[in-house]
């Protein structure tokens, strides 16, 4: 039976350890204000730097939790790509070692002083005031664990308490009980820590010590696991990439425990070292393993969680790595860039009809991430376009710039139709009737013609061909005489039924017509620019210099006869909300 005293006292502590070490973490990541994510995006893919990089960032932040969920979170964003982040997954988990070390070294005396620093910082340290509330949690860390090791103290030589700890030592309940109490708080650091404060009281020895270790090590990975439940496959991959390292380590050592425990040993130092020595020992080694085999331990990974969904990432095709110093050259990769721009676009209303059709939340979540690669793209077309601006350019460059960022941000302007047409489908979906199945057939009838238009552009996109000229300017005939029947024959229906009708494919017609719209401003410049490039349609064949002009008031010539021109469903703007945007060199 545990005395009530030891309760009292100890648990406090345990409450406050815990309190300090999630709330240190979390202002170091505010301070940082998103700079670990970026640091982390930037990793390489050499697996042993991003090792050292997460080892690093979990030093830092005293949490191996808040390391794997930040790159599980990148993951899921596309600025990670799963193999990215099983460096960095490994490296965590030799970077939580540190607290360990620092408790066994005994810096916890310094607990006393870092909390009233930290305060002093945060009121009184002008711009340094950020770094008050750091240091004023880190010091909580330290003075709760000098709280419990102080309490500990009148129960050094208790045989009750010896007894007890004996009792539950044994090897599988050791790593059950480590396991648990992790999960429980979330934070292995709390486990490992007490672990080594216990053995400095003398209340655990190390053999008793390393199955708890173990435990926790595996315990920690049960957060990332529920928080990536919802993410994409590759996110959810990485989550169980953490936990496969984790209890693939603890499943490595077991049968070599007592030649471990040896080891450790024979390093040497007090009881409380050898427990953290243990600690940062494990974790080498099982890194070291998992590093070297990290290919076949990716393809572990991807058999035990199978799937086909495309990894979508945030990068460039051809820009990642810089604009060359031939003007010619950059050109050349930016409108191969565009091409791949154009590529994502179509993707991305593709992806809107599959979630049409599935009403997947996954589906969805694959037009969110599109939509993010989209504006991402023109963000860095428009950065390489401004690279080549601040050269010495002739004026055919120089209008060649002007064409390339037009078009740049009309792509991504025509990728926000397509998103707001997967928000309409969303809202639909979630308000617990649906889409019709009539609906969707309706949809997908004149999308398909939308859809061709499309891929028609991009054929050879930014540049056109006189003969894809005709085909677009002749299926923009044909869209525009769907949509009108479409709009004829759901307003009879609307009269017929009153105030029971069901106008909502009103607004979908309303956003493929603007998005067809943008496809024909689009073929235009693209029109304009093949002149300029000397691959001119025959149609646009002329003399003297060209004149830049603007597709936006589009030629009401090439619309169908019947078409009313400007209609608009009130209350639906299919681009409201996301504006103009545009750019200035």
């Amino acid at each position: 039976m545990v005395p009530w005293e030891i309760v009292f006292a100890v648990v406090p502590g345990l409450i406050l350890f815990f309190y300090g070490i999630e709330n240190f973490s979390r202002e170091i990541l505010a301070v940082a204000r998103g700079s670990f994510a970026t640091i982390l995006g930037r990793v390489t893919e050499r697996p042993i730097l991003g090792a050292l990089l997460g080892a690093a960032v979990t030093a830092l932040v005293q949490s191996s939790m808040a390391t794997t969920i930040i790159t599980v979170n990148l993951v899921n964003t596309g600025t990670l790509s799963f193999v990215q982040s099983l460096g960095i997954i490994i490296g965590s988990n030799v970077g939580t070692t540190v607290t360990a070390q620092l408790v066994a070294f005994k810096m916890t005396a310094f607990g006393q002083v870092l909390i009233p620093v930290g305060f002093l910082v945060g009121i009184f340290g002008r711009r340094y005031r950020f770094l008050g509330k750091p240091l004023f949690y880190f010091g909580l860390v330290f003075f709760s664990l000098n709280l419990i090791s102080t309490a500990l103290v009148p129960f050094q030589n208790d045989p009750e308490i010896i007894g007890l700890i004996t009792e539950y030592s044994a090897l599988p309940l050791a790593i059950l009980i480590g396991f648990l109490v992790t999960t429980m708080v979330q934070s292995s650091a709390v486990t490992t820590g007490l672990a080594v404060i216990l053995a400095q009281q003398g209340l655990l020895t190390l053999p008793q010590a390393i199955p708890l270790l173990l435990g926790a090590n595996i315990g920690s990975t049960t957060t990332t696991l529920i928080a990536s439940s919802r993410m994409n496959l590759y996110s959810r991959r990485a989550a169980v990439a953490h936990f496969i390292f984790n209890l693939g380590g603890v499943l490595l050592i077991l049968p070599f425990l007592v030649p471990f425990t040896g080891l450790v040993t024979t390093i040497g130092g007090t009881e409380a070292q050898m427990v953290a020595n243990a600690h940062l020992t494990f974790n080498l080694i099982t890194a070291a393993i998992f590093l070297l085999f990290i290919g076949r331990f990716g393809r572990i990974v991807e058999w035990l969680v199978p799937g086909s969904e495309p990894e979508i990432l945030m990068r460039t095709r051809y820009l990642e790595d810089g604009i060359p110093e031939e003007t010619h050259l950059g050109f050349e990769l930016i409108r191969k860039e565009l091409g791949h721009a154009h590529e994502v676009t179509l993707n991305l209303f593709r992806a809107v009809m599959t979630y049409l059709a599935t009403s997947k939340e996954a589906d969805y979540q694959m037009v969110e991430r599109l939509k993010n690669l989209n504006s991402h793209l023109d963000r860095r077309i428009e950065r390489a376009l401004r690279t080549i601006s601040a050269r010495q350019l002739s004026d055919r460059e120089a209008n060649e710039v002007v064409f390339l960022v037009r078009m740049s941000n009309e792509i991504e302007r025509l990728g926000y139709l397509g998103v707001d047409l997967g928000e309409f489908f969303r809202r639909a979906s979630r308000n617990g009737n649906g889409v019709p199945a009539d609906l969707v057939q309706k949809t997908e009838t004149v999308y398909r013609i939308l859809d061709e238009n499309i891929v028609g552009l991009g054929r050879l996109f930014p540049g056109i061909q006189d003969t894809t000229v005709a085909e677009l300017r002749a299926r923009d005939a044909e869209l525009q005489r769907a949509i009108n029947k479409h709009y004829r024959e759901q307003l009879v229906s609307l009269r017929r039924e009153g105030d029971l009708g069901d106008s909502r494919y009103l607004e979908v017609l309303s956003i493929i017509e603007a998005a067809n719209a943008k496809v024909r401003d689009l073929r235009k410049l693209a029109e304009q620019y093949s002149v300029q490039k000397g691959s001119e349609p025959a149609s646009l064949k002329g003399d003297g210099p060209l004149a830049l002009q603007s597709p936006a008031v589009g030629d009401d010539r090439e619309r169908a006869a019947d078409f009313p021109v400007g209609r608009r469903v009130p209350g639906v703007d299919a681009q409201e909300g996301h504006g103009d945007r545009d750019r200035v060199l």
